[in-house]
């Protein structure tokens, strides 16, 4: 309201507040709630405050201002203390409870690559690609079609065997998928399912995380009726350029019918794991939605991955 005449004041309860605030938050705080000690996080509160307190008055007369210790002079003190550690106590909660769901939501994404490294590295990669080269060499030398066909599976066990630490891209899960969709071709004949895959060579520099479209196409033949002529299955991937922003998005669309032929034992890796897994990797940049009715079955899912095109793992 008016012009400060001394800065002493306001400055030493500003340096006073800020150290009080460290210690309440680095110290106190985290005993209370952490190691779930109160009674010594409660002592040591009341040991700070009267610090505090002595310290005041100690260093005010130093400098020749008069201070009282009366119960005025208490109520002020604690009432501005109060004032001070109740915001910060509430900025500590949201910040714990931050980091508990983020560490919750690491242990989840981990607990999801768990379960696809121990569902891709059972057996030795090296022994099992090894033996194929084998078959392989052998086959091609009887029948090159034969050898085609079975270069399908040769290369989606490769593509599965991959580590989880070397970067992957895009087009090489699209390519996974064509592989699994050409083996189901061959498995069965009377298959109904519509594939529209349209993807430009930009793919190959664009980040996916390993087995999550092909374990959204494996869910097709594994709730889906892929043989009803009269409702197909629909597989559609489809990668553009916005001509407006430039942006690169990459949108999927899978469409069937559900069979009600028995429940299937479930693997325990899905469809859930696969959208916090990309949610993981991309963030605000995924979106997908989800018609679910007794009969049918829609996924309309899309990553945005924006103008800068880069060769990363992250």
């Amino acid at each position: 309201m008016g012009k400060i005449e001394d800065w002493f004041i306001p400055i030493y309860h500003y340096v006073a507040g800020f150290a009080l605030i460290a210690v309440y938050f680095k110290w106190l705080l985290p005993v209370f709630f952490v190691h779930k000690r109160r009674l010594v996080a409660v002592f040591l509160l009341i040991v700070l405050l009267a610090t505090l307190i002595s310290v005041k008055l100690l260093f005010f007369k130093l400098v020749q201002y008069e201070l009282i210790l009366s119960r005025v002079f208490l109520v002020h003190e604690f009432l501005r203390v109060f004032h001070f550690l109740g915001f910060t106590t509430a900025f500590y909660i949201m910040d714990w409870n931050l980091k508990l769901k983020q560490e919750n939501f690491q242990k989840d994404i981990e607990n999801v690559q768990l379960k696809v490294m121990h569902r891709s590295l059972q057996l030795s990669s090296h022994f099992v690609l090894n033996s194929l080269s084998i078959y392989m060499a052998r086959i091609i030398k009887l029948s090159p079609d034969l050898a085609t066909e079975f270069s399908y599976l040769t290369s989606l066990l490769r593509y599965s065997f991959k580590e989880f630490e070397e970067p992957n891209f895009l087009m090489e899960e699209v390519k996974s998928v064509k592989n699994y969709l050409e083996i189901q071709k061959m498995r069965f004949s009377r298959l109904t399912v519509i594939a529209e895959i349209d993807i430009p060579s930009i793919a190959e520099m664009l980040p996916m995380p390993k087995l999550c479209l092909l374990t959204l196409v494996e869910n097709v033949f594994f709730h889906g009726a892929y043989t009803d002529v009269d409702h197909p299955c629909i597989i559609k991937f489809l990668l553009v350029q916005n001509e407006s922003t430039g942006d690169w998005v990459f949108t999927v669309n899978i469409a069937n019918k559900v069979q009600r032929l028995g429940v299937k034992p479930r693997s325990g890796f899905g469809a859930s794991s696969v959208f916090r897994v990309l949610a993981h990797e991309f963030g605000e940049g995924f979106h997908y939605s989800i018609e679910s009715g007794e009969s049918t079955y829609s996924l309309l899912l899309t990553i945005h991955y924006g103008k800068a095109i880069q060769n990363r793992s992250d």
